[in-house]
């Protein structure tokens, strides 16, 4: 695979590495991707060195945060995220490619989705299925599978996610209106981050 930035641009060479690897893995194909990228990234993370020039800010109570690791023009991007304590990422999809997240510390929820439509543009979510992740531990989101996902983090929480593009918007649900007891989503469309960051 090319290398299409300067190597002085990468945070350091151990992110490099995988980082092609995981490009490698891509294009063999989205199974390969997900069956061996996690447990790759997860070896990664445990070299020593392999943090060096790898931060994310400090994430406030009431929002994530998303910083670039790594990821060549056009290509596949690892982001590196802080959670703040009993966050609840709403109910959100990846353009029906696969991604997956390596925890590095705290604990994550992974709550799979099934959407029922029960009005014009709007819909009721059951949960599929839930995945609790430790420090060290992968969760992958298969969008063959099931597309829409929900995360928590109970705690103070860091994870590495890597995405096969690097989109700049997102599509999430949001409660229709703000009543306690309201379990009625419509779905809009997100902006991530500006093009080019």
């Amino acid at each position: 695979m090319s290398r299409q930035t300067a190597p002085e641009s990468d945070p350091n060479p151990l992110v490099r590495e995988v980082y092609d690897e995981l490009g490698e893995l891509l294009q063999e194909g989205d199974d390969a991707f997900i069956e061996k990228g996690p447990a790759r990234l997860a070896d990664a993370i445990e070299q020593d060195g392999f943090f060096e020039n790898v931060t994310t800010d400090p994430a406030a109570p009431d929002e994530y945060t998303r910083e670039k690791v790594i990821g060549d023009p056009g290509e596949h991007v690892i982001r590196f995220m802080e959670w703040p304590p009993e966050y609840t990422l709403m109910p959100h999809e990846h353009h029906g490619r696969p991604c997956f997240e390596v925890l590095v510390d705290g604990h994550l929820t992974l709550s799979n989705l099934e959407r029922t439509e029960v009005g014009d543009g709007e819909y009721a979510f059951d949960v599929v299925d839930s995945e609790v992740t430790d420090p060290g531990e992968p969760a992958v989101v298969d969008p063959r599978k099931n597309e829409i996902h929900a995360v928590y983090s109970p705690v103070r929480s860091r994870s590495l996610h890597v995405y096969p593009s690097d989109n700049w918007r997102a599509f999430g649900y949001v409660p229709k209106d703000d009543t306690p007891d309201n379990d009625v989503y419509e779905r809009r469309e997100f902006t991530l981050r500006e093009p080019g960051d």
